[in-house]
């Protein structure tokens, strides 16, 4: 059986894109459905509704320190392709209100997490088999001049590469 189904070439894109994390959108979980066409996501649904802007806690990043990315990891040996999708959240200064809410997303199975990247767009991690947090760092660093802070890593093991997300989902 032929399993090769390229349907298309690739152009080269213009050079108008940015890289990094603008904004990182989370709700709790566990996705139920989605409405999607073509890779775009136009609806969520949890709880049996649709999610709206307000379902969201909106997370900041300084300016140059977040990313995502989505590694696709195939297994001929087995037959196997998984999506690793990781976004690391970067949140400057040490805090109660910061360590307690760290707390309760390492303690989350199936997180709903949408990113704004700095180009406008914004994608999905874990979508469909649940966002979790992967890893936490806190630290003060060394220098005068270095971050007090925390680094995380949000992470989604998917069958498929990461959705992009209308808009209208996270933000208003």
């Amino acid at each position: 059986m032929a399993c090769s189904n390229i349907t298309a070439g690739l152009a080269l894109d213009c050079n108008s894109s940015q890289g990094g994390v603008d904004k990182i959108f989370i709700a709790n979980g566990p996705v139920e459905s989605i409405t999607e066409v073509d890779g775009l996501i136009s609806a969520i649904t949890v709880g049996g509704s649709a999610l709206a802007p307000a379902d969201f806690f909106t997370f900041e990043t300084p300016r140059q320190t977040s990313s995502v990315n989505s590694d696709v990891a195939v297994d001929q040996a087995n037959g196997t392709v998984v999506y690793n999708q990781n976004v690391t959240l970067v949140l400057n200064k040490l805090s109660a209100a910061k360590r307690n809410q760290i707390l309760l997303m390492a303690e989350a199975t199936s997180m709903v997490v949408v990113v704004k990247t700095n180009s406008g767009k914004f994608f999905s991690i874990g979508i469909e088999r649940g966002a979790f947090l992967g890893s936490a760092t806190s630290t003060t660093g060394t220098a005068y001049s270095d971050r007090e802070g925390y680094e995380l890593t949000i992470s989604g093991i998917e069958e498929a590469p990461m959705y992009e997300v209308t808009s209208t989902i996270v933000e208003a």
